[in-house]
């Protein structure tokens, strides 16, 4: 049976006259909220203050010691140089090569920090038309907007902060170091160690597993009503997740 925002705020009222309710009150009180619709200033703010929200979280926990490197997102030597690396290792350079990676997976903690003006520019940026379609939209639609915007941004924000940190962490040095002492013999086995672009393929990596993890905060913000945190977030997402659930139910 549906009951009007009106009845189920007077229900409301009547129950907390009763003790031993707050649960009850509480279920009620979630449902009266989603039963109304958002207006467009409460759709465009709810929005931007979600996006917001999975940004910081997701920068912070990417630019934090290790959120690379203990990660799922920890960054490996490019597939072009494995086959060298293996022969590296094979060769008494296990130290150098896991200083090398170490200094990889440094390099995009130090750059990702820098993604937050990116996005928020772009959150500026953002139409009307842009929420209506992420708020009715799949669970990564906001994730997908910010590709389509920033991701090159990004790439050209992160490759001088990843070059800086590259230099300062001796990547350059440990690459020579690894490729002069595996040359001679990879040069036996036909075995080719190629040059390759670091700095782009760090910056890759970094811009790859920052896309990920705002994806993951969004998807917590629309099907985890824990995770809205605030009053308005409340009433557009969850709004929003049960227009999709009904949708999904036709």
């Amino acid at each position: 049976m549906n009951r009007s925002p009106i009845s189920l705020l007077a229900l409301l009222l009547c129950l907390t006259a009763c003790a031993g309710y707050e649960g009850v009150v509480q279920e009620a009180l979630q449902v009266a909220q989603t039963a109304v619709v958002p207006n467009a200033s409460e759709s465009v703010s709810a929005t931007r203050e979600a996006l917001e929200k999975g940004i910081k979280t997701g920068v912070a926990d990417l630019q934090k010691s290790g959120g690379f490197s203990q990660s799922a997102y920890r960054i490996l030597l490019p597939k072009d140089l494995q086959k060298a690396a293996d022969l590296g290792r094979s060769l008494g350079l296990q130290p150098q090569i896991d200083s090398f990676e170490a200094s990889l997976n440094r390099a995009a903690e130090q750059a990702v920090g820098a993604a937050v003006p990116v996005f928020q520019d772009s959150l500026k940026k953002m139409t009307f038309q842009d929420i209506v379609g992420i708020l009715q939209g799949s669970d990564q639609a906001a994730t997908q907007y910010f590709q389509r915007t920033s991701q090159e941004q990004l790439l050209a924000t992160f490759k001088p902060i990843v070059a800086k940190a590259t230099e300062a962490n001796d990547v350059g040095k440990l690459y020579k170091q690894i490729a002069s002492t595996v040359k001679p013999a990879a040069a036996l086995t036909g075995l080719a160690v190629p040059a390759v672009d670091l700095d782009q393929y760090v910056s890759e990596q970094a811009v790859k597993a920052l896309f990920e993890e705002i994806g993951k905060q969004e998807q917590l913000i629309r099907k985890n009503p824990a995770e809205r945190t605030t009053a308005l977030l409340q009433k557009v997402f969850g709004y929003y997740s049960q227009s999709a659930q009904k949708n999904a139910g036709h």
